[in-house]
Order: C-alpha cells, then sequence, then structure tokens
C-alpha cells in the first residue's frame, strides 16, 4: 500500500481542475521602481494562453500556460529602445486574483504584480458585409 500511496497522491493532483483564465485582465506591478500598468485579454485553451497585452506605448501577442493554481505568461516589450520580454509568473489566490513575479530578460530584473479580472474578453467583431454590387 505504502508504494500506491505517491501513485494516488500524483493522480489525484493530476485532476486538479485548470482554472479557466479567459477573461480581462487589469496588471498593476512595479520592477525597479518602474511601474507595469497592463490590461491585458487571455484567451485559455486547456492549459494554454494567447492573447495580448496593452500599456500606454503597444499592444503585444502574449503566450503562456496554465497548471494547477500557477499561471505563467510572457510578452515582447522594450525600455528606453532597448528590447525585453516580461514574464509573468504567480498564483490564484482564493478571491481569484493573480498575484507573483516580474522577470525581465535580458536584464535580470525582478518586480511584482497583481492582477484582477475586469470584465470577459471583448467579442471578436463579425467581418463586415460584402459590397453589393
Amino acid at each position: 500500500m505504502l508504494r500506491l500511496l505517491p501513485f494516488i497522491f500524483v493522480s489525484a493532483f493530476a485532476l486538479a481542475p485548470v482554472p479557466d483564465l479567459t477573461a480581462t485582465w487589469k496588471i498593476d506591478g512595479n520592477v525597479e521602481g518602474v511601474p507595469v500598468v497592463e490590461t491585458c485579454v487571455l484567451t485559455q485553451t486547456d492549459a494554454k494562453l494567447g492573447g495580448t497585452c496593452t500599456d500606454p506605448m503597444a499592444t503585444r501577442t502574449v503566450t503562456g500556460t496554465v497548471a494547477d493554481k500557477m499561471i505563467t505568461f510572457s510578452h515582447p516589450s522594450e525600455y528606453q529602445g532597448q528590447p525585453l520580454v516580461l514574464t509573468f509568473a504567480g498564483n490564484l489566490d482564493e478571491t481569484g486574483k493573480l498575484i507573483g513575479t516580474i522577470d525581465v530578460s535580458p536584464l535580470g530584473y525582478q518586480g511584482v504584480f497583481s492582477a484582477s479580472k475586469a470584465g470577459p474578453p471583448a467579442p471578436t467583431p463579425a467581418p463586415a458585409p460584402a459590397p453589393s454590387r
């Protein structure tokens, strides 16, 4: 029986529900005294994340993963003309708020962030009708 205990634990852990993160998220963070304020529209398919994050300078494509309550996503960015990659890694707390760290590559700077759902993602606009002749 003792040999089965690790298997039972791993099996139960593997069945834990993956939270649905498809929504618009408001991110507030700080890296080395520099504020990080973004609105991210995330879409989730199984354990993969996609979408966009928008800050005052640009909208950027996001990729990431979800495993249990651990969420990791990243997107390209820049600071004073230097290309960077921001990687957000955190956990959902009991209220559904995402809290974690920001890693800035290749500089190696670290920061913190929190994110709250701002609502469902905006619907994709329907294609315009073809002009009639």
